[in-house]
């Protein structure tokens, strides 16, 4: 399983870039703070404020959600693990903090696996701050309650930086037991926010025997009905033990099977999102050189010539991906309404297959439903 863990900042184009890069990464499940916006949906739970959020992607089923509401975290269980979601804000009290842990402390120790992951605006040498602030001794505090709770963060690569500077304030906490198959890494991939993203990955078995099922299977499109009733009418030979029997009449169905078809390939294409252009992932890919070329620069005569081509690329990208959707809303409007967008409404509202109307036969179900309603 793969899970990624950014805050937006609060910025519409980050949320924009973040339905591509899921798409890219095959990302299962997004840890999200500071959202621009809420998606409606089952797959999307938010906290009471709107700064924290879970997005369960790639058809991840969520199987439990916290039926109390909080302000500042939200939790759902997904493939037998409690993601937690977290946000602190900057600007509370540190009473206010505390009590913000206690409650994230009380929910997880019910919870168990689970991955506590977050924006917490905290400082402490333990996961690499020059020094540790009265919000991190607390943090410390509140989660060495929890024994079990190990933090992923290595300190080599901050995932915060801003005007050159950085900091270790986007923390991961997991269980034991998802300690010993996860990793942790930021990615590098640009993402129009002041936080990088953080990929978590979980060697999980059930992700392992569900690839090795795909890539095991038989392309049945192609299957030849008359060579594999002839391989069949060959005599099999059971003997030995049960198990030497039952390898055999396996390896002589799988003959079959081989003449008769194919083996089918697991299918490596992502789709991108609708508005995604080969000119987008250009600029995306400049932005985040300049980035990168800007934050090295500090301290250095050209750091002012660099921050300006990073805002100059960033604001480009910015603009191409508006123009781009805007011209996929001008083509969505221009086009037959019971072909795309009668396709996107339909899959918005359910999930089931249902025969798509077209003016015919609509035209003739209503003549036929106002004969029958006609008292003559």
């Amino acid at each position: 399983m793969s899970i990624l863990q950014l805050n937006l900042n609060h910025c519409e184009a980050a949320q924009d870039l973040l339905y591509q890069t899921v798409r890219e990464q095959h990302i299962n499940v997004a840890i999200l703070c500071e959202q621009y916006k809420n998606l409606g949906g089952n797959s999307w739970v938010s906290d009471v404020s709107g700064k924290a959020a879970v997005w369960a992607c790639n058809s991840q089923a969520i199987q439990e959600v916290n039926t109390t509401l909080h302000s500042g975290f939200v939790w759902v269980k997904i493939d037998d693990m409690y993601i937690f979601s977290c946000y602190a804000y900057p600007s509370i009290t540190i009473e206010d903090f505390a009590n913000f842990l206690d409650r994230i402390v009380l929910e997880a120790s019910c919870h168990k696996p689970a991955i506590i992951a977050g924006d917490f605006n905290a400082w402490a040498t333990e996961w690499g701050s020059r020094l540790t602030n009265r919000r991190g001794e607390v943090l410390l505090e509140a989660f060495a309650q929890m024994s079990d709770m190990i933090l992923m963060n290595t300190g080599t690569n901050p995932a915060f930086t801003r005007a050159g500077r950085s900091s270790i304030i986007d923390l991961t906490f997991v269980s034991g037991g998802l300690h010993r198959i996860a990793t942790w890494k930021v990615c590098g991939i640009y993402t129009n926010s002041d936080h990088q993203a953080i990929l978590i990955t979980l060697d999980t078995s059930t992700r392992k025997n569900s690839s090795r099922w795909r890539t095991n299977s038989w392309n049945t499109k192609i299957f030849d009905g008359a060579a594999f009733t002839l391989m069949l009418e060959d005599e099999c030979e059971l003997r030995g033990s049960a198990e030497e029997k039952a390898g055999t009449l396996t390896s002589f169905i799988s003959g079959a099977c081989y003449a008769a078809m194919t083996r089918s390939r697991p299918r490596k294409h992502h789709s991108s999102v609708y508005w995604w252009t080969d000119t987008i992932a250009d600029l995306r890919r400049c932005c985040n050189q300049a980035r990168r070329r800007y934050q090295r620069a500090r301290r250095l005569p050209e750091f002012s010539v660099l921050q300006e081509e990073f805002k100059s690329a960033r604001r480009n990208l910015r603009q191409a991906i508006k123009e781009s959707k805007q011209q996929c809303w001008r083509e969505l409007c221009d086009a037959d309404p019971w072909s795309g967008p009668y396709k996107i409404a339909l899959k918005k509202l359910c999930k089931g297959t249902m025969q798509l109307p077209t003016r015919s036969n609509v035209r003739i179900s209503w003549n036929s439903d106002f004969v029958k309603s006609d008292p003559r």
